[in-house]
């Protein structure tokens, strides 16, 4: 196997999460933690995880042809054969930068409107952690590209990027409470991280650090968990799609924009903390907070839960092929391997939110996924082999359509 034609080791990180987060789902059921998990929000978290995934490969080749340019031109270090000291020190560094980046998301609108949705699930498990903003790589490089300047290489890079998110996944639960008071006081831990996604007032915009909590304490911005955490946003969202969850803040800074009076407020909406207002702009009285609401909790019928669970685990397959054979594919290849996956995530969560369009676009998505199927499989098969994959494929999901609504049309007559 060629170099250009390398596996993508990310996929292989997949299985994992998802066997953790059954994991976490299993043990929470056993310890009586009703509600832990709710399949809807579950779904759309992990949907955003998938959508994020599959669009990445077209945004992160800029920062990181950006990166590898800044290096092969200003780097000031040449580390030579240490390999394991530019490693901790890239560690290190990626860790200080991640601390940065992630404040300045807090408190800077246009970043906000990326990273917020991060925030939006109103539950807190691993799930949540896989939750991750569709615009992120573009907004990182700002921030990582001094690294760049150390002479660290882009594979140390990104080995130490994906160990600082590979660890945060572990820290989204309330199953561990407390650890030893040493392990607190220096790492990230998921008593420190249940804090950072809090909306009370004494929890906002604290506790940043990605592996190490030390830059909390050092910078100032560290709060101990007290009382018990609620989660999401300030302003809930109130919505799944995976789509218009990455865009809904930016049209909140749209609208504050077009109140402004004075033109450096319009400016100024895009660069302030999310809390500033224009002058003469006042909060919308009827606005829904999250301290006042409950959680945002669509009635799924178990009919769609399970068919749900069966074509999300295709796509999922989908997915695994997709990404671990990310470099095998041309341009279109990637674009239809990644509108398969987006138009699925955001169909399956308009079901559960009982939007109507989503009833037909279903119906819709199986010869579009079929096509996509076989545009990828003609990587390495042709003629009937291709249409069979294809036939089969429209057939399984025509099938399970026809299936699933003959089943709710069946409950609901019998109720």
């Amino acid at each position: 196997m060629t170099e250009e034609h390398a596996i993508n080791p990310i996929a292989f990180a997949v299985p994992l999460f998802l066997t953790a987060i059954l994991l976490e789902a299993a043990i929470a059921k056993r310890q009586g933690k009703q509600g832990y998990y709710y399949f809807g929000t579950a779904l759309a978290d992990v949907a955003s995880g998938t959508v994020f995934q599959a669009l990445e490969v077209f945004f992160k080749f800029v920062p990181l042809l950006a990166y590898a340019w800044v290096l092969e031109r200003y780097a000031l270090i040449d580390w030579g054969e240490s390999s394991w000291a530019v490693f901790l020190v890239g560690l290190i560094a990626v860790d200080f930068a991640y601390y940065w980046w992630h404040r300045y998301s807090h408190v800077i609108n246009v970043l906000w409107a990326v990273h917020g949705v991060h925030h939006q699930s109103e539950d807190y498990n691993l799930a949540v952690a896989l939750r991750q903003p569709i615009l992120e790589p573009v907004t990182w490089f700002f921030f990582y590209v001094p690294l760049a300047l150390l002479g660290i290489p882009v594979e140390v890079f990104l080995l130490a990027y994906a160990l600082d998110l590979l660890y945060q996944f572990f820290i989204h639960t309330e199953l561990v409470r407390k650890l030893p008071a040493p392990i607190e006081w220096v790492f990230n831990t998921p008593s420190h991280h249940r804090v950072h996604h809090g909306v009370q007032d004494q929890y906002l915009d604290k506790n940043y650090g990605g592996i190490l909590i030390g830059w909390d304490r050092l910078f100032g911005t560290f709060e101990a968990e007290g009382e018990r955490v609620v989660y999401g946003t300030t302003v809930p969202v109130h919505s799944y799609n995976p789509v218009w969850t990455n865009l809904d803040y930016f049209r909140h800074m749209g609208r504050l924009a077009a109140k402004a009076t004075r033109a450096r407020d319009k400016l100024w909406v895009w660069f302030a903390h999310p809390a500033w207002l224009p002058a003469g702009v006042e909060r919308d009285p009827n606005e829904v907070k999250r301290l006042k609401s409950a959680k945002y909790r669509p009635a799924i019928p178990r009919e769609l839960a399970w068919y749900l669970s069966g074509h999300y685990l295709l796509v999922g397959a989908l997915m695994l092929v997709y990404l671990m054979f990310e470099a095998w594919y041309d341009w279109g290849q990637l674009a239809a391997g990644a509108g398969a996956i987006v138009l699925s995530s955001t169909v399956f969560l308009g079901l559960i939110e009982g939007k109507r369009w989503a009833d037909w676009l279903e119906l819709v998505r199986g010869p579009l996924v079929a096509g996509a199927v076989v545009y990828l499989a003609s990587v390495w098969l042709e003629g009937w082999l291709l249409v069979g994959i294809g036939l089969g494929t429209l057939a399984m999901m025509w099938g399970s359509w026809n299936i699933w609504r003959a089943k709710t049309r069946a409950s609901t007559r019998g109720r």
